[in-house]
C-alpha cells in the first residue's frame, strides 16, 4: 500500500507501522472528515486493504460531513480485526460518532468530547426548507441511536445535550460513558476553525464542564440542576458571570425576583380562574332551575292527559249530529171524517 500522508489531507494510514508490528496499523483521523475532496470511499478501500489486521485508531477532529461519518462507523463496526479508538486533543461531532465504532475508547487527559445537533446549510423555499429540516432529524436519531446504546443513557438526555452542543472533558466522558479510560496528557498541536460551533472560544467551551461533580442522573440534584440551568441561560444570552464570587449572589437575587414576579402573576391567574369558576357556577345553576321548571310543566302536562284519557274510557257516548234527523217509531192514523161523522149520529 502506497504512503498516503501525502496526498489525503484528513485520514492517514501508516503501512510501514504496520508491516513492522505485522498485526497492528495506526489511522490518523486529525482534520475534519470529508471536507478535503477525498470521500469515504477511498477511506473503506484502505481500510479494506488492511485484511483484518488490528487497528488503532488517533482520532484529533472537529467532524465534518454527517454521511461520510456515518459510512466510516459502519465500515469499522463491521470490520472483522480489533479497533482500539485514541481521542489525542478532540473528538467533536462526526469524530465522537467514528470513535464509538471501536471495541475499546481511550481518551487523553486534557482532550475534550463534544456533541451537537446535526447542522446544515440550505437555500430555497419553504418546502425545501422542511425537507431539510426533516432530513436533519432523521440524521440525528441515527447519532441518537449511537450515542444511547454506548453510553446506556436515556435518548431523551442525550438529545438535550446535543441541542446545548455539549463539551465534556476526558473524566466526564468516561464517566458518562462515552469512553473506556483516559490516559496521560498529549502535547496538542493542530488548530481548526471553530466558528460553525455555538461555543467558540476556550472560556466559553470551558464553561460548560470541568465541576469536579459530574452531571448525571445518578448526583442530579435540585441544586445542581439549578446552577446547571443557570450556566446554559448564561452561555445563550452572552451575560455569563465575570467571577466565580458573584454568582452565587446574582443567582440569589435572579431567583428572588423570579419568584416575586411568579408570585404575583400566579395569583392573578388564580384571581381569573376563580371568578370564572364563579360565573361558570352561577351560570350552571340557572340553567337547572329552568331545566327543573321545564320538568315539572311538561310533568303537569302528562298528568292532565292521563286524566282524561281515562275519563274518556270510563264513559262512552254518542254524539248525534245537530242536523241529523230523528227516526219516530209510533205509527201515523190517518183520520177518517166521513166514518167520525157517522157514528156521532148513530149513537
Amino acid at each position: 500500500m502506497e504512503n498516503i500522508y501525502e496526498n489525503k489531507s484528513w485520514y492517514a494510514i501508516n503501512p510501514i507501522e504496520a508491516k513492522a508490528k505485522g498485526k497492528s496499523t495506526d489511522i490518523f483521523i486529525y482534520d475534519e472528515i470529508g471536507v478535503h475532496g477525498i470521500t469515504a470511499k477511498s477511506f473503506l478501500q484502505d481500510l479494506k486493504g488492511l485484511e483484518g489486521k488490528d487497528i488503532t485508531l488517533h482520532i484529533n477532529s472537529t467532524g465534518g460531513d454527517v454521511f461520510e461519518g456515518q459510512a466510516i462507523y459502519t465500515a469499522l463496526k463491521n470490520y472483522t480485526g480489533k479497533v482500539t479508538a485514541k481521542i489525542e486533543g478532540l473528538a467533536a461531532s462526526m469524530a465522537t460518532v467514528i470513535a464509538l465504532a471501536a471495541d475499546t475508547i481511550e481518551m487523553t487527559s486534557n482532550s475534550l468530547f463534544m456533541i451537537h445537533s446535526p447542522m446544515s446549510n440550505v437555500f430555497g423555499n419553504k418546502s425545501q426548507m422542511r425537507r431539510q429540516v426533516n432530513a436533519l432529524e432523521k440524521v440525528e436519531s441515527t447519532m441518537l441511536n449511537v450515542y444511547s446504546k454506548r453510553t446506556g443513557l436515556d435518548e431523551e438526555k442525550i438529545s438535550f445535550m446535543l441541542e446545548a452542543e455539549t463539551w465534556l472533558s476526558a473524566d466526564e466522558a468516561k464517566e458518562m460513558g462515552f469512553v473506556d479510560s483516559v490516559s496521560g496528557k498529549m502535547e496538542i498541536v493542530a488548530k481548526y476553525d471553530m466558528s460553525g460551533f455555538e461555543n467558540k472560544t476556550a472560556e466559553d467551551i470551558l464553561t460548560t464542564f470541568g465541576n469536579e461533580e459530574i452531571k448525571t442522573e445518578s448526583k442530579m440534584n435540585e441544586e445542581t440542576m439549578k446552577n446547571w440551568f443557570t450556566e446554559i441561560k448564561n452561555l445563550i444570552v452572552g451575560k455569563a458571570e465575570e467571577t466565580a464570587q458573584a454568582e452565587p449572589a446574582a443567582q440569589t437575587e435572579a431567583v428572588a425576583t423570579e419568584e416575586a414576579v411568579n408570585v404575583d402573576d400566579l395569583k392573578a391567574r388564580l384571581d381569573a380562574l376563580t371568578e370564572e369558576r364563579d360565573s361558570l357556577s352561577q351560570k350552571l345553576s340557572v340553567q337547572k332551575e329552568k331545566s327543573n321548571e321545564s320538568k315539572e310543566e311538561l310533568k303537569t302536562q302528562f298528568e292532565t292527559m292521563a286524566q282524561r284519557i281515562s275519563k274518556l274510557e270510563a264513559t262512552p257516548s254518542v254524539t248525534l249530529a245537530e242536523n241529523e234527523p230523528k227516526v219516530s217509531t209510533d205509527k201515523i192514523v190517518t183520520k177518517d171524517e166521513w166514518a167520525e161523522l157517522g157514528k156521532n149520529l148513530f149513537k
